[in-house]
């Protein structure tokens, strides 16, 4: 399976297979948070949505909420927070509506899962391109077009979901018993004591208290789930989400601004080594491989050391689902035959 590669986006969309575009196509963004400097080049974005409008389709930048509090926990303040970043040049549309909770259930084939919960907007859509700016993530050891996909797709319960396989619970020092968790929880499983809110065993995970408290008094269990499940998880979304589109997607991941940790994070960050360029291709097995091998080369074998998961597990379970294969042709722009 060919990769290509060019350090100009130019030359990049011009790889953009028509075949593979069908519909109402989403292009599947992140936008960074707030504070965040080195998130993905919006001028990339734009050749990107410039590229598919101009081969006659309509494209919208996609994304879903956030699971944490932050500037894209709902959909008003995610939309003000991309444009404020500079992807104010063609409509934005966050999937899983103005709080996180408006759902598509998809299935699983053999996974670690039998379903998944994506955002539900997904439906309008009949194609989608993955552009993922590549950088380093604690939990699972990197971020490529698999994370963008399965975990970015993911809405906010599905995001619980995959981090998770335990429910939220209340920090008693945080809480005022103001009682926004109660009204907001649909199913009743959230009761206030004498020493604040308290979630019960009917908690589903919907997410929703995590989103509606003012005190960060709602924790997220992140370490409800092994690293390697939650590799595995979003293997799993991204497979449901895949097979959604009969594969009717093209990825391209930006090997800029490559930072230690994800752009989740509100605040500036060194890249660990210099910029290396831009892949496109049809295999996202493949296109995360690839990526990996050059920042690891690039860096000296750095990105290896920059946290303790382990970096292939994501790859090796994605062939195992067959979604790809991470034996590549990385063909230089150009310098084809």
């Amino acid at each position: 399976m060919n990769v290509y590669f060019s350090e100009k986006i130019e030359e990049i969309v011009e790889k953009i297979d028509d075949s593979q575009l069908t519909g109402n196509v989403g292009i599947k963004v992140h936008f960074g948070e707030k504070g965040n400097e080195t998130y993905l080049d919006p001028e990339i974005a734009k050749a990107v949505y410039e590229k598919v409008v101009s081969m006659g389709y309509d494209a919208s930048l996609i994304e879903c909420n956030v699971l944490y509090k932050g500037s894209r926990t709902n959909r008003k303040d995610h939309i003000k927070t991309a444009k404020s970043h500079g992807f104010d040049f063609g409509p934005i549309d966050i999937l899983d509506g103005e709080d996180g909770s408006d759902d598509l259930t998809l299935p699983v084939k053999d996974g670690i899962v039998d379903e998944v919960k994506v955002g539900e907007g997904l439906k309008e859509y009949d194609s989608l391109i993955v552009l993922s700016h590549f950088k380093g993530h604690t939990a699972t050891g990197f971020g490529g077009a698999f994370k963008n996909l399965g975990m970015g797709l993911g809405s906010r319960a599905g995001k619980l979901h995959m981090h998770s396989d335990v429910s939220p619970s209340i920090k008693k020092s945080n809480c005022t018993k103001c009682g926004l968790c109660i009204d907001n929880c649909d199913v009743d499983a959230i009761k206030m004591t004498d020493q604040g809110a308290e979630i019960t065993d009917e908690c589903i995970g919907c997410a929703m208290c995590i989103a509606v408290c003012e005190f960060s008094a709602v924790r997220i269990p992140w370490g409800g789930s092994t690293n390697e499940n939650l590799q595995k998880k979003i293997i799993d979304y991204s497979q449901a989400i895949i097979n959604y589109f009969d594969h009717n997607l093209t990825y391209i991941n930006v090997l800029e601004k490559i930072t230690k940790d994800c752009d989740c994070m509100g605040r500036s960050m060194n890249p660990i080594t210099e910029d290396i360029g831009i892949l496109v291709s049809e295999n996202p097995v493949a296109i995360d491989k690839a990526s990996l091998d050059l920042v690891n080369e690039k860096s000296n074998n750095k990105f290896k050391e920059i946290n303790s998961t382990n970096n292939e597990n994501k790859i090796n379970y994605a062939e195992k689902q067959s979604l790809g294969s991470k034996n590549y042709n990385l063909v230089k722009i150009g310098d084809e035959q």
